[in-house]
């Protein structure tokens, strides 16, 4: 018996025209359709003010068809477009989607398919990853591992939400792909004291969530039973996806597993903006150690394997124009090399773009959001330089 409180009602469901599948495996789709560099839609559908996801709300315009084809006119072959739900999710127990914001993921999602890319979705800021947002987001790792009451309270809104974006996209064709989660941690990006003195409760619980979310679009209907699915570990870190602490889903489709690792490193380089300089021989063997790894343990067994995000931020200093100019040579070696070393291993980089470009935050920006035109010479540049690093 369904209980009384608990809705009969449907899950929405898009009316878009049910796609037939390839029949592929996730590493053959990868491989045949030629799917070698790609790029975030980044501080768009995944921003939030107040605790509730707002397109615009982080400085970037609506997204349009202009910027999906001109993301695809530079080269790139896939998009991932990281989506924040909260705010727009019901009471307990149904935790219902607004249909205005499954509506808009759905429209931005088929704009980036009639430019001709691929197209990753996710629960992104669902999970806020800094120290000062992660009680904020309702999916907190923190809470799930110290009290049961809050795991299962979260788990079932995890559960939910899954059920009903799956459902909303069930007739889409398996160009678009799923990503559980983004970056889960209790606050401290695997450095806590908490983690490191006990990281298996937390693990498990990441482990758990890919395997309920993998059970869940699974059952969900339409082509979900063989969609590619986009599973990271703790934190999307990659030490961590190559743990042995690290378990892919047990899934119901054989070959349909994407594996994602994050990489910013040097985090002083690549994301916070502390260190101008980047390009010895150690920096550049760096990137090889990290990489090679993911070779033997997912790429050689046909796993494919993409880095979700990846960059380095434009770093300015108006007060020193030879920092500034060291700073952008270094940006313009770091980031080929990150796109061509993840070639040679057999990943698929996909580069963070946020469209910041000044003030005082992380600057990612590559396009004109509204034109979908490179946002400087320099950034058409570095465009060119990814997309020549892997094809």
């Amino acid at each position: 018996m369904i209980p009384a409180q608990i809705s009969q009602e449907p899950y929405l469901v898009d009316d878009y025209q049910l796609e037939q599948l390839s029949g592929k495996t996730a590493f053959d789709y990868f491989k045949e359709e030629k799917i070698f560099a790609g790029w975030n839609l980044g501080n768009t559908l995944d921003s939030f003010n107040g605790n509730i996801g707002s397109e615009t709300g982080w400085g970037n315009p609506p997204v349009n068809q202009e910027l999906m084809n001109g993301v695809k006119a530079a080269g790139f072959d896939i998009i991932r477009i990281p989506v924040t739900w909260m705010g727009h999710i019901g009471k307990a127990p149904e935790h219902r989607i607004a249909p205005s914001r499954l509506n808009r993921v759905g429209e931005v999602v088929r704009m980036a398919h009639d430019a001709g890319l691929k197209v990753i979705i996710n629960l992104h800021h669902d999970g806020a990853t800094s120290s000062e947002q992660q009680e904020s987001g309702w999916l907190s790792v923190g809470k799930s591992y110290r009290n049961e009451a809050d795991y299962k309270r979260i788990t079932d809104q995890f559960t939910s939400v899954w059920e009903q974006i799956a459902a909303y996209f069930k007739n889409y064709g398996d160009w678009l792909m799923f990503e559980s989660m983004n970056e889960i941690h209790d606050g401290g990006w695997c450095w806590s004291s908490a983690f490191r003195s006990n990281p298996g409760k937390q693990l498990e619980i990441v482990n758990n969530w890919n395997q309920i979310f993998t059970d869940k679009v699974r059952a969900a209907g339409g082509n979900n039973a063989e969609r590619y699915l986009v599973i990271p570990a703790y934190c999307t870190n990659p030490k961590q996806t190559l743990s042995d602490l690290f378990l892919l889903p047990k899934d119901s489709a054989a070959n349909r597993q994407v594996v994602t690792f994050h990489y910013y490193d040097p985090s002083e380089f690549g994301i916070e903006g502390t260190r101008f300089e980047w390009g010895s021989s150690a920096d550049k063997q760096k990137i090889d150690n990290d990489f090679a790894p993911f070779k033997p343990r997912f790429i050689d067994k046909n796993i494919p394997v993409i880095i979700g995000e990846c960059g380095a931020v434009l770093q300015l200093y108006p007060d020193d124009s030879a920092k500034e100019e060291q700073a952008r040579k270094s940006r313009f070696e770091y980031i080929p090399y990150v796109f061509a070393t993840a070639k040679k291993y057999g990943l698929v980089p996909v580069y963070w773009d946020n469209g910041a470009v000044g003030g005082n935050g992380e600057k990612f920006g590559l396009f004109n959001r509204r034109t979908g035109q490179p946002n400087s010479e320099d950034s058409g540049a570095l465009i060119r330089l990814m997309i020549n690093a892997v094809k």
